[in-house]
Parts: C-alpha cells; structure tokens; sequence
C-alpha cells in the first residue's frame, strides 16, 4: 500500500494543519509514504503550448515531439504519482473561503483524460476506484458547506470543490476534515477545534490502516 501526502503549508511549523496532519501521519501502517510538498514543487500553470501538447495527446491520440513532451513532463510526473498511490491525503489551509490557488493548479494537472477520468456512455468516469482521500484543512474563521451560497455563513467552497474534485477522480472513500475558527479569541476555542479534527483523522486512519 503507498499513501501520497501533498501539502501546502506556507505557515511551516506554525501551521494549524500540519498540527493535524502530522497526527495523521504518525497513525499511518502499512504503507510506504510519498510526500509532495507544494512550496518546493509547484505545479504547472497551463501555457497555450503545454495545453495544446495535452489535447494533442490526451484528446487526439497523437504523437508529441521533444518540445511538446518536455512542456506537459512536471503535470505527467504528478500524474503518475497520483496514479500510484492508494491513499491521497491533501493538507492545506482554508484561503478566502476555499481552496488556495496552488491546490486548484494541482488538481488541473493530475486531472487528466485518459490517465485518471476517461468520458463512458454515462459521462466522465473517474479512474481512481477502489482507493481512498483525505482532505485536511484550517480556517480561521467558521462556514458552513451544507449549502454554499454568496451569503454569509455559508461561504465554505472548500469542502464542497473537495469533494467534488475527488468525486471526479473517482475515489471510493472520500472525508474531508477541518478544523474551522483557529483565529477565535476565545481562549482555548482553537486548540478545542484542533483536537476535535484530530480525533476524526485518528479514526480514520484506523479505519484506513490495519
């Protein structure tokens, strides 16, 4: 079993995930761990020749020269580390509601017709079945994602585009866990949500890992 960990944690040692991730982490068995951290290896912005090299290949079938293999090689190589793995974790903090930037970018890369979604009699298919994902996050403030509207408190994109992402891939088990409010004043309100989303990764990994 191989489980891949991709963060971005640009607080470092400060960060309120990686207090949850690394609780997650130690709890893994079983697995080899592959570790993609975003701040080191970003991912690749789609060009226009980068992208016209993926629907050459992905949507036409055709055969790629040097140049254009070389401009879609750092989204293949993330590609077939996805591929491999049988656990996904994603750790990264809530940025203005959702997602950060980079994360989007990553999924815009290993989303790939062909390799992990193929289009059936149905609609797209996602290939990832069978294997399982985690998305970790932090906020600091608290949402709600039950219903996502323009209107306040219901702002919390992350979780649903989470979900709806891993959905894409196909994943056969997917949680999402976040510890919303770390910036609270209340004293104690943080470390409360910090260890009530440890509690549920705890679980998981437990459930995940035997």
């Amino acid at each position: 079993m191989k489980t891949l960990i991709v963060s971005y944690l640009p607080s470092l040692e400060d960060s309120s995930t990686k207090k949850i991730l690394d609780v997650f982490t130690a709890s893994i068995k079983n697995s080899t761990i592959e570790h993609l951290d975003l701040l080191k290896n970003q991912p690749s912005f789609f060009t226009a020749e980068s992208l016209a090299a993926y629907k050459m290949r992905n949507y036409g079938g055709m055969s790629l020269n040097d140049v254009q293999k070389a401009s879609i090689a750092s989204i293949d190589k993330m590609c077939e580390q996805l591929k491999s793995a049988d656990i996904l974790v994603l750790a990264y903090p809530m940025h203005n509601f959702g997602m950060p930037g980079i994360i989007k970018t990553y999924f815009d890369a290993v989303i790939q017709h062909g390799e992990t979604f193929k289009y059936g009699a149905n609609g797209p298919e996602g290939l990832m079945k069978g294997k399982k994902a985690l998305t970790i996050y932090t906020s600091g403030g608290r949402y709600a994602a039950d219903k996502t509207t323009h209107e306040y408190p219901n702002w919390d994109t992350l979780t649903v585009l989470s979900k709806i992402e891993l959905s894409y891939l196909g994943y056969s088990e997917i949680e999402v866990i976040g510890a919303q409010g770390t910036l609270n004043p209340t004293p104690g309100f943080k470390e409360q949500v910090i260890n009530e989303a440890t509690e549920k990764v705890n679980a998981i990994a437990k459930k995940w890992y035997i």
